[in-house]
């Protein structure tokens, strides 16, 4: 506790300071000498200096010079995220070490996304293009409050642009190496003069991908994708605005190849001359007999998501408005992979096949005056969803001399679908206490209902030995209960959890800083083991504790920091301090040689984020960031063995990064801009065990505008420098000794081409 209470009167003096050192230098203010982005992380619209949440928040010019596909390219400026995944079928999202590394269909992210409002509630439907985004937020720290269900450690909101009055659009096209290329267009129309505005955009990408497979010739991170929508805005009167949205995208990718860490074969028989962007994965028999080798299996990846959305706003009078937020979303993922990385054939997901059909409504009253903004509301949010996984396996018991299926591969089938309601009411409100202090009470009241179905039959292309019967993949009559019978009621199970979430919040206002101070609770819902694996103990039998339900997570977060606008308003400097106190982690884990999701019970995280922007001239601008993050788990008992005491995943002790941000104008051209991106993330652990070296990065941008703003044509490139590193762990098969891994993608680099109309 006394070093907690040193670290927060070092950042009030801090704080401090640098306002003493900027004071004496304040002069006439220039509103034009620093970009200020609006956010609505409050759900109203306010300059990212006035809002007392730690966040970052990037307009659609930072966007562009990053290069930013989807919010996955914002690791670099924002150190606490992480998102990691073979593929973008199961992107698994982190903020400040806080997220979930089970992907399937009865467990829920850790990190809420949203676009446009509307929550994406799996992973497989989270990552998706920005195009013609207005700017993105990401926000640390529980944000249930606000942000809806299961956002336990952050929220990245994702705001698109609305149609509007003028005639404009944008066309764009780039090449790069891999031969990727791809073309993008808005399209932005007026129907009617002053009341209805129509927006059309779209987008085309293709890659060859830049991972080979010395087996096969398909190469891994291939790409052909995808977008359209069209939006709609419509001013009934000075009082009414009805706007709706129609999304659709297509994706027919091949994922990344995963790269054996881990073998319990020997590694004589192992391919070893490997590189960086190469694989070897294959099909082969591992006890060499022919007749079983199989060809090598393609790490595919196939989406099609549609969203819709309706969005009405009536402003009662100047201080009272009522939103409707209407929401359909479906989307369909096929995918495959394998765990082993080996040339081999092991384990593989053969075939996943996984549905999510989704509807949201929330409905929100707000009042904002001069002294005093609140706002009440309720959200409903129903899910079902289906996920049809095949598992492929060579006879791993072979190995050690009790074969399953005579050294012959065989399959398992896992057909298992889930339902979820969930409905909850919730406020904000705060009170200007002087003119320098303000007060936010908020709270959130949850319920969560949720069912989960096994529907597995006889696997009859099982192990031998089993007579259909699963090693992985439990069949109905596995299912005992506490006294060995069979029991047919776990292929059906369903839970409800309640819960309340408060915030508070204190800030005042000191010249042009903001010191702020927030105590906030945090909560995920509870979840099912999607796989409950037989224990072989048991005669391959399903313990009732495999299929129980896991409990919420349930976070409280201690949060001071400081936004501050300096020198003549050319330097913003926001820092905060964060502890955290984490109950029950739902992570996925091999307890007593099974892989299943469990409570790991509790872990206590704190640190200090820093971030800023400086003018140093009209054409020199400065951005930078640091994160210190210190985790560990509190009460963390697998398979009997303590592990309290180890870091949580992807918290690194340090991480920071610079970008310089430079134009000139050129006489007679129009304006040379380049924006370079060095970043740094220390060593940090990708599962139990693992541990990822620190690694730099270096990306840019280097453009040239028209005088007309019309045309613009860019060189970039990102990770200049080359480097190579671990990006995930694969670890279905890390219980029999054999463990992969995925790796980032190597340098890049390419040209666009951009007209605006």
């Amino acid at each position: 506790m006394n070093v907690k209470l040193s670290k927060i009167t070092m950042l009030v003096a801090t704080t401090v300071a640098f306002q003493s050192i900027a004071d004496p230098l304040q002069q006439v203010l220039d509103d034009e000498a620093l970009e200020v982005i609006s956010v609505t992380a409050q759900k109203r619209s306010q300059s990212i200096q006035d809002v007392p949440i730690s966040m970052s928040a990037f307009s659609e010019d930072t966007l562009n010079n990053i290069g930013a596909n989807d919010f996955s390219d914002l690791t670099a400026l924002v150190p606490s995220l992480s998102v990691v995944g073979g593929s973008d079928a199961f992107p698994i999202t982190y903020i400040r070490g806080i997220g979930t590394n089970d992907t399937s269909i009865g467990a829920d992210p850790s990190i809420g996304v949203y676009i446009d409002g509307v929550y994406a509630s799996r992973l497989g439907g989270a990552l998706t293009e920005l195009l013609d985004v207005e700017r993105v937020e990401i926000l640390k720290g529980p944000q249930g409050t606000l942000f809806g269900r299961n956002s336990i450690g952050g929220a990245i909101s994702i705001i698109t642009k609305k149609p509007s009055e003028f005639l404009e659009g944008t066309f764009r096209v780039s090449l790069a190496n891999f031969s990727t290329q791809k073309t993008s267009a808005v399209a932005n129309i007026p129907l009617v003069d002053d009341s209805l505005y129509a927006k059309l955009f779209g987008s085309l990408s293709k890659s060859d991908g830049w991972q080979t497979n010395t087996l096969s010739d398909q190469n891994g991170y291939q790409e052909d994708r995808a977008n359209g929508g069209v939006k709609l805005t419509w001013l009934v009167n000075d009082e009414f605005e009805v706007n709706l949205s129609n999304t659709w995208s297509s994706y027919n990718d091949t994922a990344g190849y995963v790269e054996n860490i881990a073998s319990a074969l020997p590694t004589s028989i192992l391919t070893t001359n490997i590189t960086d962007n190469q694989a070897v994965n294959g099909g082969l028999d591992p006890f060499g007999n022919p007749a079983n080798n199989r060809q090598a299996g393609v790490p595919r990846y196939d989406r099609v998501l549609r969203e819709h959305w309706l969005d009405v706003t009536w402003e009662i009078n100047s201080e009272l408005s009522l939103t409707s937020l209407s929401s359909y979303r479906k989307y369909t993922t096929e995918s495959a992979r394998e765990y082993d990385g080996t040339e081999f054939f092991l384990g593989e997901n053969i075939q996943s096949i996984e549905s999510s059909e989704s509807v949201g409504q929330e409905l929100r009253l707000s009042f904002n005056s001069e002294r005093f903004f609140w706002v009440v509301g309720t959200s409903l949010h129903k899910e079902k969803a289906d996920l049809d996984f095949v598992l492929g396996l060579a006879d791993l018991g072979a190995f050690t001399g009790t074969p399953f299926n005579n050294a012959s591969p065989f399959f398992e089938n896992s057909l298992t679908s889930s339902q979820t309601d969930s409905f909850a009411i919730f406020g904000d409100a705060t009170k200007a206490l002087t003119d320098d202090i303000n007060l936010t009470f908020g709270a959130r009241y949850s319920s969560d209902t949720k069912s989960m179905n096994y529907n597995n039959g006889l696997h009859e292309q099982g192990a031998a030995a089993l007579g259909g019967l699963g090693l992985i993949v439990p069949t109905p009559i596995q299912f005992i209960d506490e006294n060995g019978q069979v029991d047919p009621s776990g292929l059906n199970l369903e839970d409800e959890w309640n819960d309340f979430s408060p915030r508070i919040v204190l800030d005042y206002k000191i010249d042009n800083s903001l010191i702020y101070a927030s105590v906030t609770k945090g909560y995920k819902s509870g979840a099912f083991n999607s796989y409950p694996a037989p224990n072989a103990a048991l005669g391959f039998r399903v313990a009732p504790e495999s299929r129980n339900s896991v409990s919420p997570e349930t976070v409280v977060n201690y949060e001071l920091g400081f936004k501050s606008t300096m020198l003549n308003k050319d330097l913003t400097l926001n820092g905060s301090f964060y502890y955290v106190d984490y109950q029950d982690l739902q992570i996925f884990q091999v307890v007593g040689g099974i892989t299943r999701l469990e409570n790991a019970g509790k872990a206590l995280s704190n640190g200090f984020e820093l971030d800023g922007r400086y003018n140093v001239s009209k054409d020199l601008t400065v951005l930078f960031n640091a994160t210190w993050m210190d985790s560990e788990f509190k009460d963390y008992i697998v398979s009997g063995e303590d592990l309290s005491g180890t870091s949580l995943l992807f918290t690194p002790t340090f991480s920071g990064g610079v970008s310089i941000d430079y134009s000139k104008n050129v006489e007679g051209i129009g304006e040379l801009r380049s924006f370079v991106t060095y970043s740094y993330k220390g060593e940090h652990l990708l599962a139990s065990g693992i541990e990822q070296d620190p690694y730099f990065l270096l990306n840019a941008k280097i453009s040239l505008l028209s005088d007309n703003d019309k045309w613009e044509v860019a060189l970039f490139g990102n990770n200049l420098t080359d480097e190579a590193f671990l990006t995930n762990i694969a670890g279905l098969l890390s219980q029999f000794g054999f463990t992969g891994a995925y790796r980032n993608a190597p340098r890049t680099f390419g040209a666009s081409l951009t007209y605006r109309f």
